[in-house]
């Protein structure tokens, strides 16, 4: 647990390589002392991270998912009629072509993959409940069976897992799900439905996958609308008792999934990976994920209304000083700017110094 323990507090404030982590380690003797380190070096860190079990880091992950799963247990999802939302998605990190051969994708790229599931507890509220860390060559729906299991929450899915035994399938397992489907895939019409002549759905139908009409084949949903720029979402489900103008506002929240993936990204350490070995970067992600339900878990615990990026920048800041530091600093009294009052325009600006030059540009 020592090595996860460091290498969260590395993704927490987003170390990049072996040697920032010794510096910093070196630094602090408070982290020193906690962690029981008589001496710390690279190669001692690469061979921790490669060494650790993924089994570890991917328990530690699921049993923060756990305790998400039950503080938000009361939420009622993004609406009273739609409920919780499961999000599937996948996003890649590079890799060098060559250190990262073991993931080759094309003659001139390597990558790797990291499938996830966010769970959408609230409209404020989101965090990942499991993942799939693979080679960038294995597709999104290879992992949909991994990801896609009976829950209580309604999944939603972009054209990636369009799989028309799996969609039967989820349908006869009671699985609610919202898929956009790829242009070209095919649809046996059923019964067209009634839309609004001059509404943003314009097809609301009922269809069975692929080309011929079989008795023993699941009937599913299937609504096209256009968004607010027109283009033309085709989107199949497996729910019946919601409106169209519901559907379609459920596979929109699929964006949230892809804001989760910049955040981690850019306020964490998953961009640049420590190791090119396997195990390594398995490890690496979930680490990542840990990080990031850890900062959840503050912002419950501290109730506050801070954003999370907000709270993981004083978290750094506070990482070595009492909880109550971290608390009080969250709960300090801000003064509210008034602002500028009603039809106040713009002072004029001056350069109140001798140093260089300020030529006000003409209008």
């Amino acid at each position: 647990m020592k090595a996860v323990f460091i290498f969260v507090v590395a993704q927490m404030n987003q170390w990049s390589s072996y040697s920032e982590i010794e510096a910093h380690i070196r630094a602090q003797p408070e982290l020193q002392h906690l962690l029981h380190l008589d001496s710390i070096s690279g190669s001692q860190l690469s061979r921790s991270l490669n060494r650790l079990p993924t089994e570890l880091p991917e328990w530690v992950f699921q049993q923060l998912a756990q305790r998400a799963k039950r503080r938000t247990a009361t939420f009622g999802g993004i609406s009273k009629t739609v409920g919780k939302l499961s999000i599937v998605d996948a996003s890649s990190v590079p890799l060098p072509l060559r250190l990262g051969d073991w993931a080759q994708v094309s003659r001139k790229a390597s990558s790797v993959k990291m499938h996830l599931r966010l769970v959408a507890a609230s409209p404020d509220t989101v965090f990942p409940d499991a993942m799939v860390p693979t080679s960038g060559n294995v597709g999104d729906r290879a992992c949909a069976v991994h990801l896609v299991v009976p829950s209580d929450t309604t999944y939603v899915m972009d054209r990636g897992y369009d799989d028309y035994k799996k969609m039967e399938a989820w349908s006869t397992d009671g699985i609610r799900f919202v898929m956009r489907l790829r242009d070209r895939a095919f649809t046996t019409v059923l019964e067209e439905l009634p839309v609004e002549p001059e509404g943003r759905i314009t097809r609301d139908t009922k269809v069975q996958m692929g080309r011929a009409d079989r008795d023993d084949k699941k009937t599913l949903r299937l609504i096209e609308f256009r968004d607010e720029k027109g283009r033309r979402y085709r989107l199949v489900t497996s729910i019946w008792h919601l409106s169209a103008e519901d559907i379609a506002q459920i596979y929109k929240c699929r964006w949230w999934v892809e804001l989760f993936f910049k955040w981690i990204k850019q306020h964490l350490s998953t961009v640049h990976v420590h190791s090119y070995k396997p195990q390594a970067i398995w490890n690496q992600l979930f680490l990542a994920l840990i990080t990031a339900l850890l900062v959840q878990e503050v912002k419950a615990s501290l109730s506050t209304r801070q954003t999370p990026w907000q709270l993981l920048k004083l978290m750094r800041v506070y990482l070595y000083l009492p909880w109550s530091s971290l608390e009080q600093e969250v709960h300090r009294p801000r003064r509210a700017s008034k602002g500028k009052p009603p039809g106040a325009g713009q002072k004029p600006k001056s350069l109140r110094t001798t140093v260089g030059e300020f030529r006000p540009s003409k209008k």
